[in-house]
């Protein structure tokens, strides 16, 4: 409860406990039995693993539906094996479990009516609205990583997330969660926006298209300094929190999300000689930077880490080997060492936690040295920007890099990537994709291999 439980905000220490948890429904006893032994004691993990999984087709057969259920199946995907692609599937099911219990007609608690209910009520109460928000923001997060479409709509009651976290029960983890909540809610309209402008011709937006990223930029970074602050202000002073560390996580990875979409729309059109959002180009390659940064800084905070951190990372990692692939000569000598370094920090942060086998900072930590390694052998055999050739696949032509560009100083901007696509879908791409599965990781279903 104390170590995993503030990763997902997902329960509440004062009403969950071992008698009430057990009492309520047995799988979700199991489900958590079954997460704190894959994290600690993994002789246990695998009949509590398949025990859960069990009493999962029950509740599905019996059309058991509450809270508990749907906390139990969402706990079961944050920690999935790495085979199990059921995350999305699942939690669709969730979500229309709980809109069969009306929670998506749920309305600001008033004062009055809080007022009403016993203690015991009111966390009852709140861990309804609180399992909603989680499902809120899971719903948003699995959305952008799959380019799928999301189920829940904002309301009302979505929108209230600031005075739900100021309520005198609130936990240190609410607040998080509603740092969560707000970070979905501010940058919302932006995917949306910026989807649009793509399918315009981007050098008639490009202005636009920054400035709108600047002022994003900076909603982004507010947002930081502010949850990161309230954050602070509910817990023990002495107290080691993931929320600081997750907080910068989270934020660092959207902002790469969102300056890639210009990227992408750019580098696939046919005017692509004449991009020049260097600007953006860089924001892009500084997060991915800063986001392998903060894994080597904190990396004792992702031995627990739920899957979808995992997933950022890689997303990262996927990106910036994708820029070292078709970026000009000039560029890839100024920021090869620092990807390199960067990702090798990492890979020694994340296998120094001594992870179990197959676990996902395990399979992380070989993922990113398999990177390494190929980017540094290719480096030391070749002198011109490292080439799609990466051991084991087939080469590709030498069309894919461009003429040098002034990228970092360096004066002009002409051709700084020539007929490529930075889409980092991938999916199509059997030879984009094979250079992940070798370090273990699926890029179309999102998940790590054994």
């Amino acid at each position: 409860m104390d170590v995993l439980n503030p990763y997902i905000c997902q329960l509440d220490p004062d009403l969950h406990t071992l008698s009430y948890v057990r009492e309520k429904l047995p799988f979700l006893f199991t489900a958590v039995l079954a997460m704190a032994a894959k994290a600690f004691d993994t002789t246990m993990y695998r009949p509590l693993y398949d025990h859960a999984n069990q009493l999962m087709g029950v509740s599905f057969c019996q059309g058991i539906k509450s809270t508990e259920c749907a906390q139990a199946i969402m706990i079961l995907t944050y920690w999935k094996e790495p085979q199990d692609t059921r995350a999305w599937t699942l939690l669709g099911y969730v979500i229309r479990m709980c809109m069969d219990l009306g929670w998506h007609k749920l309305k600001p608690s008033s004062m009055q009516y809080q007022q009403a209910m016993s203690d015991e009520q009111r966390r009852e109460a709140r861990n309804i609205e609180r399992t909603w928000y989680v499902l809120f923001v899971y719903d948003r997060s699995i959305s952008l990583q799959t380019g799928r479409p999301f189920m829940i709509e904002q309301n009302e009651f979505i929108d209230s997330i600031e005075e739900w976290c100021k309520d005198p029960m609130s936990l240190a983890n609410d607040y998080f969660l509603g740092a969560l909540v707000k970070l979905r809610l501010e940058t919302s309209a932006a995917f949306s926006l910026l989807g649009f402008r793509q399918r315009r011709s981007y050098t008639a937006s490009l202005h636009e298209t920054e400035s709108l990223l600047a002022l994003i930029h900076r909603r982004i970074q507010d947002w930081e300094n502010r949850w990161i602050d309230l954050t602070k202000a509910v817990e023990p002073a002495d107290d080691i929190s993931c929320h600081h560390f997750l907080i910068l996580f989270y934020g660092t990875h959207l902002r790469l999300q969102l300056f890639l979409l210009p990227l992408q729309s750019a580098l696939a059109s046919d005017e692509a000689k004449s991009y020049s959002g260097l600007a953006v180009l860089w924001i892009a390659y500084s997060s991915a930077i800063d986001l392998l940064q903060v894994v080597s800084q904190r990396s004792s905070q992702l031995y627990i880490a739920q899957d979808s951190v995992h997933i950022m990372i890689a997303y990262a990692a996927a990106f910036l080997v994708k820029l070292l692939l078709l970026a000009p000569k000039t560029m890839v000598a100024k920021i090869e060492p620092s990807i390199i370094e960067a990702m090798r920090n990492a890979a020694l942060a994340l296998s120094q936690q001594s992870p179990p086998s197959g676990s996902s900072c395990a399979l992380q930590a070989a993922f990113l040295d398999k990177i390494t390694s190929n980017l540094t052998a290719k480096s030391k055999r070749d002198t011109r920007p490292i080439s799609s050739r990466l051991t084991p696949l087939p080469t590709e032509s030498d069309d894919f890099i461009s003429k040098d560009s002034g990228l970092f100083g360096i004066e002009g901007t002409e051709n700084i990537f020539e007929a490529t696509n930075l889409e980092l879908q991938l999916t199509d791409d059997e030879g984009w994709a094979s250079i992940f599965a070798q370090s273990g990781f699926d890029l179309e279903d999102g998940v790590f291999l054994n």
